[in-house]
């Protein structure tokens, strides 16, 4: 779908199981050559060149992916797009090392049906900092925003010519559980997306494209959400009562209206990282 002009919006469906359904929205970009924000999962390469096709482009323009993070619903399909158009990956210096070697990211990040959604590695021509400019043609240039929490270098990238903004899943997504792996990381990142000026539009993966107005309220809204679970779980740690693991996991879902039953597997495993790190900065 073509959000406003050179700007195009694929949604990319896949299973986490055979119950568990799932999409995440990637982005083309269309000018001399062509740009991918995200991948989607392994196989998605056939759906980018079709949409492609049919838009009268060809998926051997691409020239650049720009990865906001490197979950498998972002880079799965990062490795075959490179093979088939011989562009160029950026992403953040941060996560390279899941890009390159997925098995590290299995190791700590063991999603369901893992190596269905991430095959293969991808390699990262261009690692990126905080603020870095990617000069990807004349009148499009690109600055990497470090916004992590959701994953320890997101990246969400900043176009200032079209006041566009692709966050990635910087933004917690509307009616689902926030998944993080440092909640007061990701508190800071919103924060960071609310201070910049002169945004129009706003692109996550998780939900649809915001205009600025909306993207402020989803912002807000978010920060809320993750301050009052941050304060569930300063509430459990300080109940002697609860022994840790899962009594004070099952007080943190009863306090947020959440049944710990239906809770996301990542979420679990962040909440009791959480845990963890503030018990520990505690002693």
């Amino acid at each position: 779908m073509e959000l406003c002009r050179n700007i195009h919006q694929i949604r990319i469906d896949f299973q986490v199981t055979e119950t568990v359904s799932r999409y995440v929205f990637i982005y083309l970009i269309t000018g001399e050559n062509c740009y991918l924000i995200d991948t989607g999962t392994a196989g998605s390469e056939h759906q980018i060149a079709a949409y492609m096709t049919a838009i009268g482009r060809s998926i051997r323009e691409i020239k650049a992916i720009l990865l906001t993070h490197s979950h498998p619903d972002h880079m799965g399909g990062a490795a075959a797009v490179q093979r088939a158009s011989g562009c160029n990956i950026y992403a953040s210096c941060r996560e390279q090392t899941w890009i390159e070697n997925i098995d590290i990211q299995f190791r700590v990040r063991p999603v369901p049906n893992f190596y269905k959604l991430l095959k293969e590695p991808a390699a990262v021509d261009h690692p990126l900092k905080d603020g870095e400019q990617i000069c990807l043609e004349p009148g499009l240039t690109s600055i990497s925003l470090e916004t992590p929490g959701h994953s320890p270098g997101s990246l969400t990238y900043l176009f200032n010519e079209k006041h566009i903004l692709f966050t990635g899943d910087a933004i917690p997504a509307r009616d689902d559980f926030p998944i993080f792996s440092d909640l007061p990381k990701s508190l800071s990142s919103l924060h960071k997306l609310s201070s910049l000026p002169d945004i129009l539009t706003c692109c996550p993966a998780w939900d649809r494209v915001y205009r600025r107005e909306e993207m402020s309220s989803r912002i807000r809204q978010a920060e809320a959400l993750l301050r009052s679970l941050d304060s569930c779980i300063q509430t459990a740690l300080g109940r002697a009562d609860l022994k840790p693991g899962e009594e004070k996991l099952n007080y943190i879902c009863g306090s947020m209206g959440w049944n710990p039953a239906f809770i996301n597997p990542l979420l679990k495993k962040a909440l009791l990282y959480q845990c963890s790190a503030l018990r520990n900065i505690q002693r």
